[in-house]
């Protein structure tokens, strides 16, 4: 018995653990801003601070040129990834939720085509590490890619989805807006008037 309560209390330490390590993405500071960020386009401009901050550290890893850069471009590369998988939660929750974005989804077109063609030089088999990263900066590639085309829908792109009425006649054949059939140009109309009695 004392095995079992043994092994499972392992088990479940160890579950724990990896929870922990696949939030570790972002640091102290960064879950207490994401925290105290309780609007969406705040959230999504943090996001997108964050995904700035792992560009930077790409760009340090590379101009160190060190020996195990590449593994260390792979491994800011995924945090990348996963700040943008988070920012894609903060998107659709906000319209599930009908909240307005505005200033969020320009931040993440404008930084996104940044990060985005950024990214695309380091795509190069001349680059000693590239094949540390190779696959990793595809995947950064198209969740970058992905976002700006989710803020380039806006807010609410079921609205923009929607499609008129295919049945309706075109507006020349339709009579204008509070016109009566039968009557003259400029004649104005009324209610109905009384027969008067024949005398």
């Amino acid at each position: 018995m004392k095995r079992l309560l043994l092994v499972a209390l392992l088990c479940w330490t160890g579950a724990i653990r990896l929870a922990r390590a696949e939030d570790d993405f972002l640091d102290d500071g960064e879950v207490a801003a994401i925290r105290d960020a309780q609007e969406p386009d705040k959230r999504m401009i943090l996001w997108m601070d964050f995904a700035q901050r792992r560009v930077d550290a790409v760009k340090q890893a590379q101009a160190a040129a060190k020996p195990d850069a590449g593994r260390a471009i792979q491994k800011t590369l995924v945090e990348y990834v996963r700040i943008l998988e988070a920012l894609d939660d903060t998107i659709q929750d906000a319209r599930e939720r009908r909240v307005p974005l505005s200033k969020g989804l320009k931040d993440v077109t404008t930084r996104g085509n940044l990060y985005l063609n950024y990214l695309r030089t380091l795509d190069s088999e001349a680059i000693p590490a590239w094949k540390d990263y190779k696959y990793t900066l595809e995947e950064a590639m198209n969740m970058t890619r992905d976002e700006i085309a989710e803020a380039a829908k806006g807010a609410y792109p079921e609205v923009k989805e929607r499609k008129p009425p295919a049945d309706l006649p075109p507006p020349s054949s339709r009579p204008p807006a509070g016109s009566q059939s039968g009557s003259k140009a400029g004649e104005e109309q009324g209610p109905p008037r009384k027969s008067r009695p024949s005398q």
